[in-house]
């Protein structure tokens, strides 16, 4: 056995013995590691403490234009849903060109839901031959509700626009030309989709146009009463009358403070209103507080001088 073999025996048999006589023999070693791995660590830190989250990818979904279409207003009649009961072939025919016009497309001519733009449809669109599996089932007022709400997680929008008589035509259309043994009209149902969406009552739609028209005609609405504030302030900053000083003294904001005055009137009659709505509206709408700290003297000069120019 070697000299060097030899020794490590006799520290191995030594480290038995003595535990702590072993951590002594690694410790130089378990300092060395640690210190490589500091090292390392220090020299990756730029690449380590990196974001590595992909940024986020604009949602091109969302490009959707939810914006109204200009629409006048109109007053709906009620209908008549007991007429349903027996419909005319009229109003079958009118569904006829309805379907063709709004759901062919989808359903297809035939009704089996093979039209060219429902091939990529998830869940595929109805076919009106199958009597199974029907949303809302294949009577009168089932299609209604379809027509009426759409069918949500669906390609199945809702159809709402439509008239009653346009989505009772369309329901008759369906029923009659595709559904086998379609079921019976029932009353009772009618009755309570009556009752539902109120199609008896006459009915007010207000007029609907695009919000940035909305927008723009606000604007030109109180544009002529922001201009006049304008004038308003223009005069008071280029006046050094006693009036003038007193609404730069209780103002913080002196086109807010015109804007509140101008759009009331009543305060002109009466002087205590005048007060009153300013005391109400200091540090809200453009006064301060030393509103609280005016004289009598100082309120009437300063009643009197708005009343000239507002």
């Amino acid at each position: 056995m070697s000299i060097l073999e030899k020794s490590i025996k006799e520290k191995i048999e030594d480290a038995k013995k003595n535990p702590a006589s072993l951590l002594a023999l690694i410790y130089p070693y378990l300092l060395i590691v640690g210190l490589v791995i500091g090292l390392l660590y220090v020299g990756n830190f730029n690449f380590i403490s990196r974001q590595s989250i992909p940024p986020a990818l604009p949602d091109s979904t969302s490009n959707t234009n939810d914006d109204y279409t200009v629409q006048p207003a109109k007053t709906i009649a009620g209908f008549d849903v007991m007429t349903v009961k027996n419909p005319s072939q009229e109003l079958i025919d009118k569904g006829k060109k309805l379907f063709s016009a709004n759901c062919s497309s989808c359903h297809g001519a035939d009704g089996k839901g093979d039209g060219p733009a429902g091939a990529a449809l998830n869940p595929p669109p109805r076919n009106y031959t199958n009597k199974e599996g029907w949303k809302n089932g294949p009577t009168a007022s089932g299609i209604f509700k379809t027509l009426q709400e759409g069918i949500p997680g669906s390609g199945m929008a809702s159809y709402s626009y439509l008239s009653t008589e346009e989505k009772f035509a369309l329901a008759e259309y369906i029923r009659s030309a595709f559904v086998p043994d379609p079921p019976k009209v029932d009353e009772n149902d009618l009755a309570n989709l009556d009752l539902t969406y109120n199609l008896s009552e006459t009915t007010e739609v207000s007029a609907t146009i695009p919000i940035e028209y909305a927008e723009k005609f606000i604007i030109q609405e109180n544009n002529p009463k922001y201009q006049k504030v304008l004038d308003v302030l223009k005069q008071i900053n280029s006046d050094n009358t006693n009036g003038a000083k007193v609404f730069s003294n209780i103002t913080k904001d002196k086109v807010t403070a015109l804007i509140l005055l101008s759009n009331a009137s009543d305060w002109k009659q009466n002087e205590q209103r005048f007060i009153d709505m300013i005391i109400n509206e200091a540090n809200q709408d453009g006064f301060n507080d030393n509103v609280f700290n005016l004289s009598g003297a100082q309120w009437d000069e300063f009643y009197k001088y708005m009343n000239k120019y507002l």
